[in-house]
């Protein structure tokens, strides 16, 4: 009797995984009244699909947020931190040399 094992790693390639584009955008937030508000906004904020990073200051009124374009749309943002009992106010998007 005779196996013939393989292990078909002969021609198999991999497809390189190309990043998504990411956008930051600066939402201006009324309401937040210490670092717990922060944790909780951006706790929530990065459970959304797609949001790679968010930083939220209650001393400047607002949260930095950087998310995959085409996978979150800035009206889902807006939702989840109007959902927390906060008013999320004014979207402003930032470009690499700050805020346009």
């Amino acid at each position: 009797m005779i196996f013939a094992v393989s292990c078909g790693g002969g021609n198999s390639q991999k497809v390189p995984e190309t990043p998504a584009a990411t956008a930051t955008i600066d939402l201006s937030i009324e309401g937040m009244t210490c670092t717990g508000c922060e944790n909780t906004i951006c706790s929530n904020l990065e459970k959304i699909p797609g949001v790679k990073s968010v930083t939220a200051s209650h001393t400047n009124g607002n949260a930095v947020i950087e998310y995959e374009e085409g996978k979150v749309d800035t009206a889902k943002i807006k939702e989840t931190v109007d959902g927390l009992g906060y008013k999320a106010v004014k979207v402003t998007p930032v470009t690499e040399g700050g805020i346009e």
